[in-house]
């Protein structure tokens, strides 16, 4: 069991491929409120995760589910950990 000090670092983000996300919620035929609505999360938190912020996994896939595509046509798992020799 971790402690708060030994718990692994989150060296990772995950964001949208571009506007893969808001293209999809589009050509899903969903507005912005209604697809936010179905995953659980604001419109401004939707519109957010579109426009580059990063999201948690489970939303991640919360909202390639409702769009209809999988998890790796929409997001890129950016690495944010600390840079390692040359």
């Amino acid at each position: 069991m971790y402690s708060g000090y030994d718990m692994p670092k989150k060296y990772y983000r995950i964001v949208s491929k571009g506007d893969a996300v808001r293209r999809a919620r589009i050509v899903a035929g969903l507005t912005s409120a209604d697809c936010a609505n179905a995953i659980g999360v604001s419109r401004p938190m939707l519109s957010s995760i579109e426009n580059g912020a990063s999201t948690s996994v489970t939303t991640a896939h919360k909202i390639a589910g409702a769009v209809g595509k999988t998890f790796e046509e929409l997001f890129d798992i950016v690495d944010t950990g600390p840079k390692r020799g040359p």
